[in-house]
Protein backbone atom coordinates (compact mmCIF):
# COMPACT_ATOMS: atom_id res chain seq x y z
CA UNK A 1 0.00 0.00 0.00
CA UNK A 2 1.19 3.13 -0.79
CA UNK A 3 2.47 5.49 1.98
CA UNK A 4 0.10 8.90 2.35
CA UNK A 5 3.54 10.95 2.76
CA UNK A 6 4.34 9.31 -0.64
CA UNK A 7 1.83 7.68 -2.84
CA UNK A 8 4.54 6.72 -5.37
CA UNK A 9 6.52 4.43 -2.90
CA UNK A 10 5.00 1.21 -4.45
CA UNK A 11 5.87 2.11 -7.88
CA UNK A 12 9.35 2.45 -6.25
CA UNK A 13 9.14 -0.73 -4.40
CA UNK A 14 8.22 -2.80 -7.69
CA UNK A 15 10.60 -1.21 -10.35
CA UNK A 16 13.05 -2.69 -7.71
CA UNK A 17 11.77 -6.37 -7.44
CA UNK A 18 11.64 -5.94 -11.51
CA UNK A 19 15.82 -4.74 -11.72
CA UNK A 20 16.44 -7.04 -8.57
CA UNK A 21 14.93 -10.12 -10.67
CA UNK A 22 16.51 -8.98 -14.33
CA UNK A 23 19.72 -8.63 -12.34
CA UNK A 24 19.80 -11.94 -10.89
CA UNK A 25 18.83 -13.27 -14.48
CA UNK A 26 21.83 -11.23 -15.62
CA UNK A 27 24.07 -12.85 -12.84
CA UNK A 28 23.10 -16.74 -14.05
CA UNK A 29 24.38 -15.59 -17.41
CA UNK A 30 27.69 -14.55 -15.76
CA UNK A 31 28.25 -17.31 -14.38
CA UNK A 32 27.42 -19.70 -17.10
CA UNK A 33 29.52 -17.33 -18.85
CA UNK A 34 32.47 -17.90 -15.89
CA UNK A 35 31.75 -21.53 -15.93
CA UNK A 36 32.30 -21.76 -19.59
CA UNK A 37 35.57 -20.10 -19.72
CA UNK A 38 36.58 -22.16 -16.68
CA UNK A 39 35.70 -25.25 -18.88
CA UNK A 40 37.92 -23.67 -22.12
CA UNK A 41 40.90 -22.87 -19.63
CA UNK A 42 40.81 -26.20 -18.04
CA UNK A 43 40.99 -28.11 -21.89
CA UNK A 44 44.05 -25.82 -22.62
CA UNK A 45 45.87 -26.71 -19.87
CA UNK A 46 45.23 -30.16 -20.97
CA UNK A 47 45.91 -30.06 -24.36
CA UNK A 48 48.98 -28.10 -24.24
CA UNK A 49 50.26 -29.94 -21.16
CA UNK A 50 54.64 -30.63 -21.55
CA UNK A 51 54.18 -27.90 -24.33
CA UNK A 52 57.16 -25.04 -24.25
CA UNK A 53 54.72 -22.78 -21.85
CA UNK A 54 53.54 -24.80 -19.02
CA UNK A 55 50.56 -23.54 -19.81
CA UNK A 56 48.97 -20.90 -22.28
CA UNK A 57 46.91 -18.74 -19.65
CA UNK A 58 47.52 -15.84 -21.47
CA UNK A 59 45.28 -16.92 -23.74
CA UNK A 60 41.99 -16.20 -21.84
CA UNK A 61 43.52 -14.72 -18.96
CA UNK A 62 42.23 -10.83 -19.89
CA UNK A 63 38.54 -12.06 -20.99
CA UNK A 64 38.31 -14.19 -17.64
CA UNK A 65 39.21 -11.28 -15.37
CA UNK A 66 36.30 -9.10 -16.89
CA UNK A 67 33.86 -12.17 -16.74
CA UNK A 68 35.26 -12.13 -13.44
CA UNK A 69 34.76 -8.66 -12.54
CA UNK A 70 30.84 -8.46 -13.71
CA UNK A 71 29.67 -11.62 -12.03
CA UNK A 72 31.51 -9.99 -8.44
CA UNK A 73 29.73 -6.87 -9.50
CA UNK A 74 26.27 -8.31 -10.07
CA UNK A 75 26.64 -10.32 -6.60
CA UNK A 76 27.38 -7.04 -4.89
CA UNK A 77 24.58 -5.41 -6.22
CA UNK A 78 22.32 -8.44 -5.14
CA UNK A 79 24.07 -8.76 -1.63
CA UNK A 80 24.00 -5.33 -0.82
CA UNK A 81 21.47 -3.45 -1.96
CA UNK A 82 21.11 0.84 -1.50
CA UNK A 83 17.91 1.74 0.23
CA UNK A 84 18.84 5.47 -0.86
CA UNK A 85 18.99 4.86 -4.51
CA UNK A 86 15.82 5.19 -6.42
CA UNK A 87 17.12 2.12 -8.79
CA UNK A 88 16.93 0.08 -5.54
CA UNK A 89 20.12 -2.02 -7.48
CA UNK A 90 22.33 -2.37 -10.15
CA UNK A 91 20.56 -1.55 -13.41
CA UNK A 92 20.87 -4.28 -16.11
CA UNK A 93 20.94 -2.13 -18.78
CA UNK A 94 24.59 -0.86 -17.55
CA UNK A 95 26.09 -4.30 -17.40
CA UNK A 96 28.79 -5.31 -19.56
CA UNK A 97 27.39 -8.89 -19.96
CA UNK A 98 25.92 -8.22 -23.20
CA UNK A 99 29.68 -7.00 -24.65
CA UNK A 100 31.20 -10.15 -23.22
CA UNK A 101 28.95 -12.68 -24.67
CA UNK A 102 29.03 -12.04 -27.98
CA UNK A 103 32.48 -12.14 -27.81
CA UNK A 104 32.20 -15.37 -25.99
CA UNK A 105 30.36 -16.90 -28.70
CA UNK A 106 32.75 -15.80 -31.57
CA UNK A 107 35.30 -17.77 -29.74
CA UNK A 108 32.36 -20.52 -29.73
CA UNK A 109 32.36 -20.20 -33.12
CA UNK A 110 36.26 -20.30 -34.44
CA UNK A 111 38.47 -22.46 -34.93
CA UNK A 112 42.36 -22.71 -33.29
CA UNK A 113 41.39 -19.86 -30.19
CA UNK A 114 44.64 -17.82 -30.01
CA UNK A 115 43.61 -15.31 -27.58
CA UNK A 116 40.61 -13.47 -26.08
CA UNK A 117 41.32 -9.89 -25.16
CA UNK A 118 44.56 -9.30 -26.51
CA UNK A 119 46.09 -5.53 -26.51
CA UNK A 120 48.13 -4.61 -29.68
CA UNK A 121 50.35 -2.38 -30.08
CA UNK A 122 49.24 0.31 -32.82
CA UNK A 123 52.78 1.27 -33.95
CA UNK A 124 54.15 3.39 -35.15
CA UNK A 125 56.04 0.18 -36.59
CA UNK A 126 59.91 0.01 -38.01
CA UNK A 127 59.26 -3.53 -38.81
CA UNK A 128 56.75 -6.17 -38.85
CA UNK A 129 55.88 -7.02 -35.63
CA UNK A 130 55.29 -10.85 -34.84
CA UNK A 131 51.74 -11.28 -34.02
CA UNK A 132 50.43 -14.02 -31.43
CA UNK A 133 49.78 -17.15 -32.70
CA UNK A 134 51.42 -20.59 -34.22
CA UNK A 135 54.54 -20.93 -36.47
CA UNK A 136 56.07 -23.27 -35.49
CA UNK A 137 55.45 -23.05 -31.42
CA UNK A 138 52.51 -21.10 -30.14
CA UNK A 139 53.50 -17.56 -28.78
CA UNK A 140 52.49 -14.15 -27.64
CA UNK A 141 54.13 -12.68 -30.23
CA UNK A 142 55.97 -9.64 -30.08
CA UNK A 143 53.99 -7.18 -30.00
CA UNK A 144 53.26 -5.02 -26.68
CA UNK A 145 51.30 -1.94 -26.05
CA UNK A 146 53.04 1.58 -26.26
CA UNK A 147 53.33 4.64 -24.86
CA UNK A 148 51.55 5.74 -27.91
CA UNK A 149 48.16 3.54 -27.87
CA UNK A 150 47.24 0.18 -28.03
CA UNK A 151 44.54 -1.94 -29.55
CA UNK A 152 42.95 -4.45 -28.52
CA UNK A 153 41.63 -7.24 -30.75
CA UNK A 154 38.64 -9.55 -28.90
CA UNK A 155 39.00 -12.82 -30.72
CA UNK A 156 42.21 -14.03 -32.38
CA UNK A 157 41.12 -17.61 -34.13
CA UNK A 158 42.46 -19.69 -36.96
CA UNK A 159 46.35 -20.19 -35.60
CA UNK A 160 46.54 -16.18 -35.28
CA UNK A 161 45.59 -15.66 -39.04
CA UNK A 162 42.03 -14.04 -37.92
CA UNK A 163 41.27 -10.96 -36.16
CA UNK A 164 37.66 -10.26 -34.75
CA UNK A 165 36.60 -7.32 -33.20
CA UNK A 166 32.82 -6.96 -31.38
CA UNK A 167 31.47 -3.35 -31.17
CA UNK A 168 27.99 -3.13 -29.86
CA UNK A 169 27.24 0.01 -32.43
CA UNK A 170 23.65 0.55 -32.87
CA UNK A 171 22.18 1.61 -36.76
CA UNK A 172 20.59 4.98 -34.29
CA UNK A 173 24.11 4.96 -32.92
CA UNK A 174 25.55 5.62 -36.74
CA UNK A 175 22.76 7.78 -37.76
CA UNK A 176 23.72 10.19 -35.00
CA UNK A 177 27.47 10.00 -35.58
CA UNK A 178 26.45 11.25 -39.21
CA UNK A 179 24.49 13.70 -37.69
CA UNK A 180 27.17 15.04 -35.43
CA UNK A 181 29.48 15.13 -38.43
CA UNK A 182 26.88 17.17 -40.73
CA UNK A 183 27.35 14.04 -43.05
CA UNK A 184 24.13 13.14 -45.23
CA UNK A 185 23.38 10.37 -48.01
CA UNK A 186 23.55 13.26 -50.54
CA UNK A 187 27.13 14.60 -49.31
CA UNK A 188 29.37 12.16 -51.34
CA UNK A 189 29.12 10.63 -54.89
CA UNK A 190 29.57 6.88 -55.95
CA UNK A 191 31.87 8.43 -58.86
CA UNK A 192 33.87 9.75 -55.91
CA UNK A 193 37.65 7.58 -55.39
CA UNK A 194 38.38 5.73 -52.25
CA UNK A 195 40.38 7.81 -51.04
CA UNK A 196 37.68 10.55 -51.40
CA UNK A 197 34.98 8.80 -49.40
CA UNK A 198 37.66 7.35 -46.78
CA UNK A 199 38.49 11.12 -46.25
CA UNK A 200 34.59 12.29 -45.94
CA UNK A 201 33.79 9.42 -43.33
CA UNK A 202 36.81 9.26 -41.30
CA UNK A 203 35.77 11.18 -37.75
CA UNK A 204 32.58 8.68 -37.74
CA UNK A 205 33.62 6.25 -34.85
CA UNK A 206 33.06 3.25 -36.60
CA UNK A 207 34.91 3.98 -39.33
CA UNK A 208 37.53 4.81 -36.79
CA UNK A 209 37.71 1.25 -35.55
CA UNK A 210 37.65 -0.26 -38.80
CA UNK A 211 40.95 1.88 -39.94
CA UNK A 212 42.73 1.23 -36.70
CA UNK A 213 41.91 -3.21 -37.09
CA UNK A 214 43.08 -2.22 -40.60
CA UNK A 215 46.25 -0.64 -39.72
CA UNK A 216 47.30 -2.63 -36.67
CA UNK A 217 46.71 -6.01 -38.85
CA UNK A 218 48.96 -4.27 -41.46
CA UNK A 219 51.98 -4.42 -39.09
CA UNK A 220 51.69 -7.68 -37.61
CA UNK A 221 52.84 -11.06 -39.19
CA UNK A 222 51.63 -14.25 -38.52
CA UNK A 223 53.52 -16.96 -41.20
CA UNK A 224 54.37 -14.37 -43.58
CA UNK A 225 50.99 -12.96 -44.06
CA UNK A 226 48.81 -10.19 -42.44
CA UNK A 227 46.20 -11.38 -40.36
CA UNK A 228 42.58 -11.12 -42.09
CA UNK A 229 39.98 -8.70 -40.18
CA UNK A 230 36.77 -8.93 -38.96
CA UNK A 231 34.06 -6.45 -37.27
CA UNK A 232 31.35 -8.39 -35.61
CA UNK A 233 28.29 -6.02 -35.32
CA UNK A 234 25.18 -7.88 -33.87
CA UNK A 235 23.26 -5.07 -33.11
CA UNK A 236 23.17 -3.39 -36.57
CA UNK A 237 21.06 -4.84 -39.30
CA UNK A 238 21.95 -3.08 -43.00
CA UNK A 239 19.27 -2.50 -45.36
CA UNK A 240 17.12 -0.35 -42.60
CA UNK A 241 19.11 2.98 -43.59
CA UNK A 242 21.05 3.60 -46.61
CA UNK A 243 22.58 6.01 -44.75
CA UNK A 244 24.15 3.14 -42.23
CA UNK A 245 24.86 0.57 -45.05
CA UNK A 246 27.06 3.57 -46.62
CA UNK A 247 29.12 3.59 -43.75
CA UNK A 248 29.38 -0.36 -43.62
CA UNK A 249 30.68 -0.09 -47.01
CA UNK A 250 33.82 2.59 -46.33
CA UNK A 251 34.38 -0.27 -43.82
CA UNK A 252 34.51 -2.93 -46.11
CA UNK A 253 36.69 -0.63 -48.36
CA UNK A 254 39.62 -0.77 -45.61
CA UNK A 255 39.98 -4.41 -46.06
CA UNK A 256 37.83 -5.28 -42.88
CA UNK A 257 35.04 -8.14 -43.13
CA UNK A 258 32.02 -7.18 -41.82
CA UNK A 259 29.29 -9.54 -39.70
CA UNK A 260 25.99 -7.59 -38.90
CA UNK A 261 23.11 -8.61 -37.14
CA UNK A 262 21.47 -11.92 -38.83
CA UNK A 263 24.64 -12.73 -40.67
CA UNK A 264 26.50 -13.45 -36.79
CA UNK A 265 25.86 -17.22 -36.46
CA UNK A 266 24.21 -18.17 -33.03
CA UNK A 267 26.54 -19.57 -30.34
CA UNK A 268 26.57 -23.62 -30.03
CA UNK A 269 26.56 -25.40 -26.99
CA UNK A 270 29.95 -26.26 -25.56
CA UNK A 271 31.03 -30.00 -25.40
CA UNK A 272 34.22 -31.85 -25.53
CA UNK A 273 33.65 -31.52 -29.26
CA UNK A 274 33.34 -28.17 -29.54
CA UNK A 275 36.08 -27.59 -27.09
CA UNK A 276 38.62 -29.72 -29.63
CA UNK A 277 37.79 -27.15 -32.47
CA UNK A 278 37.98 -24.18 -30.42
CA UNK A 279 41.60 -25.28 -28.94
CA UNK A 280 42.65 -29.01 -30.56
CA UNK A 281 45.37 -31.11 -29.31
CA UNK A 282 48.79 -30.18 -31.20
CA UNK A 283 49.84 -33.70 -30.18
CA UNK A 284 47.22 -35.20 -32.32
CA UNK A 285 49.01 -33.97 -35.47
CA UNK A 286 52.23 -35.55 -34.38
CA UNK A 287 53.94 -37.99 -37.49
CA UNK A 288 53.80 -41.57 -36.66
CA UNK A 289 58.02 -41.46 -36.97
CA UNK A 290 59.35 -38.51 -34.38
CA UNK A 291 62.75 -36.66 -34.92
CA UNK A 292 64.81 -37.05 -31.93
CA UNK A 293 67.19 -33.97 -31.01
CA UNK A 294 70.44 -33.72 -28.81
CA UNK A 295 68.90 -31.70 -26.13
CA UNK A 296 66.02 -34.44 -25.66
CA UNK A 297 68.55 -37.29 -26.03
CA UNK A 298 70.36 -36.13 -23.09
CA UNK A 299 67.00 -35.52 -20.81
CA UNK A 300 66.53 -39.34 -21.85
CA UNK A 301 69.42 -40.38 -20.36
CA UNK A 302 70.40 -37.96 -17.56
CA UNK A 303 70.74 -39.02 -13.65
CA UNK A 304 68.01 -35.75 -13.14
CA UNK A 305 65.61 -37.57 -15.07
CA UNK A 306 65.71 -40.98 -13.78
CA UNK A 307 66.36 -40.42 -10.33
CA UNK A 308 66.58 -38.25 -7.04
CA UNK A 309 69.52 -36.29 -7.65
CA UNK A 310 71.21 -34.74 -3.79
CA UNK A 311 72.53 -31.33 -4.33
CA UNK A 312 76.06 -31.63 -4.13
CA UNK A 313 79.10 -28.92 -3.26
CA UNK A 314 80.52 -28.90 -6.82
CA UNK A 315 77.49 -28.13 -8.33
CA UNK A 316 76.75 -25.03 -10.47
CA UNK A 317 73.57 -22.98 -9.94
CA UNK A 318 72.60 -24.49 -13.58
CA UNK A 319 72.82 -28.13 -11.52
CA UNK A 320 70.97 -27.36 -8.44
CA UNK A 321 68.15 -25.62 -10.58
CA UNK A 322 67.38 -28.35 -12.48
CA UNK A 323 67.24 -30.75 -9.31
CA UNK A 324 64.29 -28.32 -8.36
CA UNK A 325 63.02 -28.63 -11.72
CA UNK A 326 62.59 -31.90 -11.99
CA UNK A 327 60.87 -32.07 -8.67
CA UNK A 328 58.35 -29.56 -9.20
CA UNK A 329 57.90 -31.38 -12.37
CA UNK A 330 59.51 -35.09 -13.62
CA UNK A 331 60.58 -34.58 -17.20
CA UNK A 332 60.14 -38.07 -18.14
CA UNK A 333 56.19 -37.84 -16.91
CA UNK A 334 56.03 -34.79 -19.55
CA UNK A 335 58.16 -37.61 -22.23
CA UNK A 336 57.23 -40.55 -22.26
CA UNK A 337 53.36 -40.40 -22.85
CA UNK A 338 54.22 -38.55 -25.86
CA UNK A 339 57.06 -40.25 -27.75
CA UNK A 340 55.21 -43.83 -26.73
CA UNK A 341 54.52 -45.93 -29.13
CA UNK A 342 56.01 -43.76 -31.76
CA UNK A 343 59.13 -45.00 -34.06
CA UNK A 344 62.22 -42.81 -32.70
CA UNK A 345 64.91 -41.19 -35.16
CA UNK A 346 67.66 -38.95 -34.86
CA UNK A 347 70.01 -37.66 -37.12
CA UNK A 348 73.81 -38.49 -37.41
CA UNK A 349 75.15 -35.64 -36.05
CA UNK A 350 72.92 -35.43 -33.42
CA UNK A 351 73.99 -38.81 -32.12
CA UNK A 352 77.42 -37.91 -32.50
CA UNK A 353 77.05 -35.00 -30.66
CA UNK A 354 75.41 -36.78 -27.87
CA UNK A 355 77.72 -39.59 -27.73
CA UNK A 356 80.32 -36.54 -27.74
CA UNK A 357 78.22 -35.38 -24.76
CA UNK A 358 78.04 -38.78 -22.90
CA UNK A 359 82.14 -40.03 -23.27
CA UNK A 360 82.97 -36.54 -21.98
CA UNK A 361 80.87 -35.38 -19.09
CA UNK A 362 78.43 -38.16 -17.88
CA UNK A 363 78.37 -40.46 -15.19
CA UNK A 364 78.40 -43.95 -15.57
CA UNK A 365 74.61 -44.91 -15.41
CA UNK A 366 74.49 -42.04 -17.88
CA UNK A 367 76.60 -43.50 -20.13
CA UNK A 368 74.65 -46.74 -19.79
CA UNK A 369 71.50 -45.13 -20.50
CA UNK A 370 72.76 -43.52 -23.12
CA UNK A 371 73.83 -46.62 -25.05
CA UNK A 372 70.84 -48.58 -24.01
CA UNK A 373 68.52 -45.71 -25.98
CA UNK A 374 70.32 -44.89 -29.07
CA UNK A 375 71.43 -47.59 -31.52
CA UNK A 376 75.30 -47.93 -31.39
CA UNK A 377 77.71 -50.10 -33.95
CA UNK A 378 80.02 -49.72 -30.55
CA UNK A 379 77.62 -51.14 -27.95
CA UNK A 380 74.38 -53.28 -27.66
CA UNK A 381 73.98 -53.26 -30.93
CA UNK A 382 72.32 -56.46 -30.98
CA UNK A 383 70.07 -55.93 -28.28
CA UNK A 384 66.36 -55.96 -28.85
CA UNK A 385 63.60 -53.85 -27.75
CA UNK A 386 62.35 -55.52 -25.44
CA UNK A 387 66.19 -56.77 -23.78
CA UNK A 388 66.55 -52.32 -24.28
CA UNK A 389 63.36 -51.77 -22.04
CA UNK A 390 64.60 -54.48 -19.46
CA UNK A 391 68.26 -52.93 -19.04
CA UNK A 392 66.89 -49.85 -18.72
CA UNK A 393 64.26 -50.24 -15.82
CA UNK A 394 66.41 -50.81 -12.73
CA UNK A 395 68.41 -47.37 -14.14
CA UNK A 396 65.45 -45.21 -13.12
CA UNK A 397 63.23 -44.35 -10.51
CA UNK A 398 59.97 -44.09 -13.00
CA UNK A 399 58.34 -46.72 -14.47
CA UNK A 400 59.70 -47.13 -18.75
CA UNK A 401 56.97 -47.82 -20.77
CA UNK A 402 56.89 -51.21 -22.50
CA UNK A 403 56.00 -49.42 -26.01
CA UNK A 404 59.35 -46.77 -25.83
CA UNK A 405 60.39 -47.90 -29.25
CA UNK A 406 64.32 -48.18 -28.62
CA UNK A 407 66.70 -47.87 -29.85
CA UNK A 408 66.35 -44.73 -31.94
CA UNK A 409 67.34 -45.34 -34.95
CA UNK A 410 70.20 -42.74 -36.50
CA UNK A 411 69.46 -41.47 -39.72
CA UNK A 412 71.45 -39.57 -42.81
CA UNK A 413 69.96 -36.26 -42.76
CA UNK A 414 69.61 -36.44 -46.47
CA UNK A 415 67.55 -39.69 -46.55
CA UNK A 416 66.24 -40.12 -49.83
CA UNK A 417 67.34 -36.99 -51.20
CA UNK A 418 64.67 -35.44 -48.82
CA UNK A 419 66.60 -31.79 -48.72
CA UNK A 420 65.60 -31.32 -52.22
CA UNK A 421 62.34 -30.86 -50.62
CA UNK A 422 63.62 -27.24 -49.08
CA UNK A 423 64.27 -23.85 -51.38
CA UNK A 424 67.13 -22.33 -50.94
CA UNK A 425 65.91 -19.38 -49.03
CA UNK A 426 64.86 -22.07 -46.51
CA UNK A 427 68.03 -23.62 -46.52
CA UNK A 428 70.01 -20.18 -45.80
CA UNK A 429 67.79 -19.32 -42.96
CA UNK A 430 68.16 -23.22 -41.86
CA UNK A 431 71.95 -22.42 -42.02
CA UNK A 432 71.78 -19.75 -39.20
CA UNK A 433 71.49 -22.87 -36.58
CA UNK A 434 74.40 -24.52 -35.54
CA UNK A 435 75.05 -28.24 -35.83
CA UNK A 436 73.80 -31.04 -35.03
CA UNK A 437 70.59 -28.94 -34.63
CA UNK A 438 70.74 -27.46 -38.30
CA UNK A 439 70.61 -31.00 -39.41
CA UNK A 440 68.31 -32.15 -36.82
CA UNK A 441 65.14 -29.31 -38.05
CA UNK A 442 66.13 -29.37 -41.42
CA UNK A 443 66.09 -33.33 -41.71
CA UNK A 444 62.65 -33.28 -39.88
CA UNK A 445 61.40 -30.61 -41.97
CA UNK A 446 62.14 -31.99 -45.47
CA UNK A 447 60.62 -35.94 -44.74
CA UNK A 448 57.64 -33.78 -42.89
CA UNK A 449 58.33 -35.62 -39.40
CA UNK A 450 57.36 -33.93 -35.62
CA UNK A 451 60.59 -32.94 -34.61
CA UNK A 452 60.65 -33.25 -30.65
CA UNK A 453 63.46 -30.91 -28.66
CA UNK A 454 64.13 -29.07 -25.21
CA UNK A 455 65.72 -26.21 -27.20
CA UNK A 456 63.18 -23.56 -27.23
CA UNK A 457 65.08 -20.65 -27.61
CA UNK A 458 66.47 -21.82 -31.26
CA UNK A 459 62.98 -22.43 -32.25
CA UNK A 460 62.32 -18.68 -31.29
CA UNK A 461 65.21 -17.98 -33.66
CA UNK A 462 63.95 -20.14 -36.20
CA UNK A 463 60.46 -18.85 -36.33
CA UNK A 464 62.07 -15.24 -36.41
CA UNK A 465 64.09 -15.77 -39.46
CA UNK A 466 61.48 -17.42 -41.43
CA UNK A 467 59.30 -14.88 -40.97
CA UNK A 468 61.61 -12.72 -42.34
CA UNK A 469 60.81 -14.71 -45.76
CA UNK A 470 58.74 -13.10 -48.78
CA UNK A 471 56.62 -16.69 -48.69
CA UNK A 472 57.10 -20.27 -47.88
CA UNK A 473 56.23 -22.82 -50.86
CA UNK A 474 55.78 -25.62 -48.06
CA UNK A 475 53.85 -26.15 -44.63
CA UNK A 476 55.82 -24.86 -41.80
CA UNK A 477 58.14 -27.06 -39.92
CA UNK A 478 56.56 -29.50 -37.03
CA UNK A 479 58.13 -29.04 -34.06
CA UNK A 480 57.10 -29.86 -30.27
CA UNK A 481 59.17 -27.98 -27.71
CA UNK A 482 59.03 -29.12 -24.30
CA UNK A 483 59.13 -26.10 -21.18
CA UNK A 484 62.54 -27.24 -19.96
CA UNK A 485 65.71 -29.39 -20.24
CA UNK A 486 67.98 -31.79 -18.34
CA UNK A 487 71.35 -31.70 -18.69
CA UNK A 488 73.56 -34.71 -17.23
CA UNK A 489 74.96 -34.64 -13.51
CA UNK A 490 78.18 -35.31 -14.62
CA UNK A 491 81.24 -35.51 -12.51
CA UNK A 492 83.52 -32.93 -11.05
CA UNK A 493 86.03 -31.58 -13.45
CA UNK A 494 88.84 -33.38 -11.05
CA UNK A 495 87.56 -36.61 -11.88
CA UNK A 496 86.94 -35.95 -15.60
CA UNK A 497 89.45 -37.31 -18.43
CA UNK A 498 91.30 -34.50 -20.38
CA UNK A 499 88.43 -33.69 -22.82
CA UNK A 500 89.67 -33.66 -26.56
CA UNK A 501 90.72 -30.39 -28.11
CA UNK A 502 88.07 -30.73 -30.82
CA UNK A 503 85.41 -31.36 -28.24
CA UNK A 504 86.72 -28.09 -26.64
CA UNK A 505 85.85 -26.32 -29.40
CA UNK A 506 82.63 -27.69 -29.88
CA UNK A 507 81.83 -26.53 -26.44
CA UNK A 508 82.94 -22.92 -27.11
CA UNK A 509 80.91 -22.72 -30.05
CA UNK A 510 77.87 -24.85 -30.13
CA UNK A 511 74.43 -22.76 -30.25
CA UNK A 512 71.87 -25.39 -30.23
CA UNK A 513 71.56 -25.56 -26.11
CA UNK A 514 73.96 -28.40 -25.42
CA UNK A 515 76.01 -25.41 -24.83
CA UNK A 516 74.96 -24.45 -21.66
CA UNK A 517 74.70 -28.04 -20.44
CA UNK A 518 78.03 -28.59 -20.87
CA UNK A 519 79.08 -25.42 -19.59
CA UNK A 520 77.04 -25.98 -16.31
CA UNK A 521 78.89 -29.17 -15.78
CA UNK A 522 82.48 -27.60 -16.03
Amino acid sequence: MASPDNPSDDVTQEDASVRLAETEAFLRRAQLLQSEVQRFADHLEEVYHGYSQHSPAYVHTSFTNEVKAEAESLEKDIREPKPSDPLGVHHPHSSNLPFLEPIWGIAKNSKDVVRIRCALSTGPYKKQVLAPGTRIVRSQGESRPNKLGSFIVDVVTDGGHSWYKVSSMTNKRVLFDLAKEAIYGGDSDDDEDVGAILQHYEDIPLVKLARNLANTAKGHHIQTKNPSTFIVLPRIKEGEYPEVDKVLNVCRQLGVTLLCGDSVPPAPLLSDTLLHTMAPDPKANFTQILNIDTSLLVALASDFSHGVVVKQPWFSQSHNDHVDLEIAQPMLSMVYPLIGNHELVCTKEAAETFFHIVDTLSTDSEKARAYLIVDSITKNSEKSQEQRIEELRPLSIHDVPSSLQLPITIVDMNEDNCQDRLSDLIKEKLGNVVNPGQSVFSYGWAKGLTTMTCNSLVIKQLERDLESLPTLDVPWPSIWAFPTSRPFVGVPKSMREQPQKHVEDYIETCTSGIDKLLRSSK
